[in-house]
């Protein structure tokens, strides 16, 4: 009899059974996504809120600059065309912000705000926006505001926008063509100052003493720079005219004839006449003295540079360290090798106590080593307060290298060295000569 079988129904097979560690595992990662996915959905359904708005800056009232003329009403007058501002990005803080604060606020700016900010402004982009305010709120520029913007310009190098509001004023008082003058000539336009100063002496007829002061010294510089001795020829005899040969006047003429080349005499001339003045009521600055030495100096009159300096002392003129280090110069060239002068300047610096500056001191080191006297010079360099600079060592390793010391020479070129300072190239050379004699 044949078997029979029984056939298995056609159906899904049952799943393989799985271990028991495999299906704790399992379990385990199920209820972890399920928990994870919970806890996610929250956030889904409830977005972040938007950060709120920021608030937009309240815009700067800036004049049109249309340059076609615009009839006002049934009169026909035309409108003036407003200046030409200079073109500046507007600034993220100073008077900008706080121009646009006052705007928002409504509070209209008065006379005194103009000016304070005209004095605190940083730079030509803020007083460009100050300019375009006044100009946009009042209609113009009153004088006094005037002569303050013409000063920032000016005091920040934008000598065109300067030039446009000198142009533009009405009426011009003698303290904006003295600021125009001393503007031209501060940023080396020297023949526009001299340009612009004969007009100025016609028309500016309320000119104070210290603009008058401030505009004849800028203009004697300019006078000097580009070489018109025939013009500073002039405006000293209306200085004199004036009764004003004192001071920085004084100064600037003593400066114009030592760089003229060949004057000396002419500057002592004007040294004498600030001397005899006593109306002014003001001693002859240093400057002059120390201007006149240098010439001497640099001409080659030592003699008469020592002469000079005597006048100075004779004077009671106090003396700094310019005055000091310039006649040092000169005494370590002159041929008094005794040294006597030289030892009443180093006194006379002890006594102001100079000694301890930096170019007092290498001027006593370098005029010490050319008599020869290597010992007054190594004090006089251990006397220099703080740091010594590189001309102070270069002088001291020098004095060494002149008189055959190069031993010590070498020495204190290492010294300088560990100090974080090179050594220049005329030590350097001397140092390797002397290692090879």
């Amino acid at each position: 009899m044949a078997r029979c079988s029984h056939a298995k129904p056609f159906c899904a097979t049952a799943p393989p059974r799985l271990s028991r560690r495999r299906r704790q595992l399992s379990a385990n990662a199920t209820s972890r996504a399920v928990s994870t996915s919970k806890a996610r959905l929250p956030a889904l359904n409830k977005p972040a809120k938007p950060p709120p708005p920021l608030l937009s800056r309240p815009k700067l009232p800036i004049p049109s600059t249309t340059t076609a003329t615009d009839t006002a009403g049934d009169n026909g007058c035309t409108k003036k065309p407003p200046p030409e501002v200079a073109p500046a990005p507007p600034s993220s803080s100073g008077a900008g912000d706080v121009l646009r604060l006052m705007d928002a606020l409504g509070i209209p700016p008065d006379e005194e705000v103009y000016v304070s900010l005209l004095r605190d402004c940083a730079g030509a982009a803020e007083v460009a926006a100050v300019h375009a305010h006044v100009f946009a709120t009042a209609g113009g520029l009153p004088p006094p505001l005037a002569n303050r913007v013409l000063l920032s310009y000016a005091a920040c190098g934008y000598i065109g926008a300067a030039r446009r509001v000198f142009d533009e004023m009405p009426s011009r008082n003698g303290m904006a063509w003295a600021t125009m003058v001393s503007a031209y000539s501060d940023t080396r336009s020297h023949h526009e100052a001299m340009r612009l100063f004969a007009p100025m002496c016609h028309e500016a007829w309320d000119l104070t003493d210290d603009g008058f002061a401030h505009a004849v010294v800028a203009v004697l510089r300019s006078c000097a720079r580009a070489g018109e001795l025939r013009l500073g020829e002039q405006v000293q005899a209306l200085v004199v005219k004036k009764g004003r040969v004192c001071g920085d006047t004084g100064s600037s003429l003593v400066q114009l004839y030592c760089e003229s080349g060949g004057l000396h005499e002419r500057a002592r001339q004007v040294l004498a006449m600030m001397m005899v003045r006593r109306h002014c009521q003001e001693p002859v600055p240093e400057a002059a003295w120390t201007s006149l030495i240098t010439a001497c100096h640099r001409d080659g009159l030592l003699d008469e540079a020592v002469d000079v300096f005597r006048d100075m002392v004779s004077a009671r003129v106090p003396r700094s360290s310019f005055s000091l280090s310039s006649i040092l110069a000169v005494l370590a060239e002159s041929e008094n090798r005794q040294g006597w002068c030289g030892r009443q300047v180093h006194a006379d610096a002890i006594k102001r106590g100079a000694d301890a500056n930096q170019f007092v001191g290498s001027g006593l080191v370098h005029m010490y080593a050319k008599q020869g006297r290597l010992a007054d010079a190594a004090r006089a360099f251990e006397a220099i307060g703080g740091k010594p600079d590189v001309v102070c060592w270069n002088a001291m390793a020098m004095a060494y290298a002149r008189c055959g010391r190069y031993r010590e020479a070498a020495r204190v070129m290492y010294e300088m060295k560990a100090a974080g300072m090179n050594p220049s190239e005329e030590m350097t050379d001397a140092v390797r000569l002397a290692c090879f004699r």
